[in-house]
């Protein structure tokens, strides 16, 4: 986790747009120490008549929703920031376009979060590290046995 949803119409993202933002995002994340494996990104292309805005079906929209279960913003600067570096991220691919973009930023609580059934190891940074480093969840601890 994180997982990123976009909601577009067909043809709105070329397959090298939707590649450059996967990348971005991932590295977003990456820089604050957070595995790569672990950052979903999502493309639903929704058929005209399918996708509403305003009460019409827009042809140039892109609506994403950002769902986050590994941290939470520790301060309204880091959130700001954060903010920043998204629109830093889908301004140049979207911006250009004219497209109509919209997010939402949700924070689920940690403790629902799963991988492979284990509870990720964020406090334990030798076993975060070691998660980094293989770009794989890792079994450790209790996990080991059985």
């Amino acid at each position: 986790m994180p997982r990123w949803t976009f909601e577009v119409t067909p043809d709105t993202l070329s397959q090298a747009e939707k590649d450059a933002l996967a990348q971005a995002i991932t590295e977003n994340y990456v820089k604050v120490g957070i595995p790569a494996f672990l950052v979903n990104v999502f493309f639903h292309e929704n058929r005209i008549g399918n996708f509403y805005s305003g009460g019409k079906t827009p042809p140039n929209t892109v609506f994403f929703v950002l769902d986050h279960a590994a941290r939470r913003f520790p301060s309204e600067e880091a959130r700001l920031a954060f903010i920043n570096s998204i629109n830093a991220i889908v301004e140049p691919i979207l911006g250009p376009k004219g497209v109509k973009w919209e997010y939402n930023i949700y924070e689920h609580p940690a403790d629902n979060w799963r991988v492979n059934g284990m509870i990720p190891p964020m406090q334990d940074e030798e076993i975060w590290q070691q998660w980094m480093n293989q770009n794989k969840a890792v079994k450790y601890g209790k996990y080991l046995e059985g």
